[in-house]
């Protein structure tokens, strides 16, 4: 890996689906030692479909059936096998349960964890990704769907072996800003948290 400090971070793809997406993201995690696995049985989202009540979004379903199997310290590290995501309501999170009504945490699927340990899910109706945090408690958007959520990861571990640095928090949250954009979208908290 050649060093490649305070430049913008590379984006071996924009979008899940994009032609050479899945060589071009493969080749990228290879070259920061992410052994790329996919899914080997595609009936599992049959089967969490079912068990969800709900249509897993396409572009999240490309890239699980080709990185699916990934697992890494560096990349994705929180990311949940599809087999474990479930209903926000069915969740271990305590907090959940005392701040959020039934009616609302019924429409949000966990599918991953934030470094603290917070739930990151989808919405079931727009397949946008909210953030339920324990400290403070809140429920944000942090991005406009789960091609943002990769996108952020991308950056993330080239920042992890310090092959893009940021001047300033300031400079990594415009930067995000602009790539990872949507309405409604907290960018501080989405950078304080995760």
């Amino acid at each position: 890996m050649s060093e490649k400090i305070n430049r913008e971070p590379i984006l071996p793809i924009r979008q899940i689906g994009e032609d050479n997406w899945i060589e071009n993201l493969s080749s990228f995690l290879e070259d920061r030692d992410v052994e790329v696995i996919s899914l080997e049985d595609e009936q599992i989202f049959q089967k969490t479909e079912r068990y969800l009540d709900w249509i897993i979004p396409f572009q999240t379903k490309e890239y699980f059936l080709n990185f699916g199997g990934i697992e890494s310290s560096d990349f994705m590290y929180n990311l949940k096998k599809i087999n474990e995501w479930e209903v926000l309501t069915n969740s271990v999170w305590e907090f959940v349960s005392l701040n959020f009504k039934q009616q609302e945490t019924d429409k949000y699927i966990v599918f991953s964890e934030s470094p603290s340990n917070d739930p990151i899910c989808f919405k079931r109706d727009t397949a946008q990704v909210y953030l339920f945090s324990h400290d403070p408690i809140k429920r944000t958007k942090v991005y406009k769907d789960f091609n943002d959520y990769l996108l952020n990861e991308i950056i993330d571990i080239q920042k992890l072996y310090t092959e893009v640095t940021f001047d300033c928090s300031k400079k990594e949250i415009e930067y995000k800003a602009n790539l990872l954009d949507g309405d409604s979208i907290d960018f501080n908290f989405r950078y304080l948290k995760l």
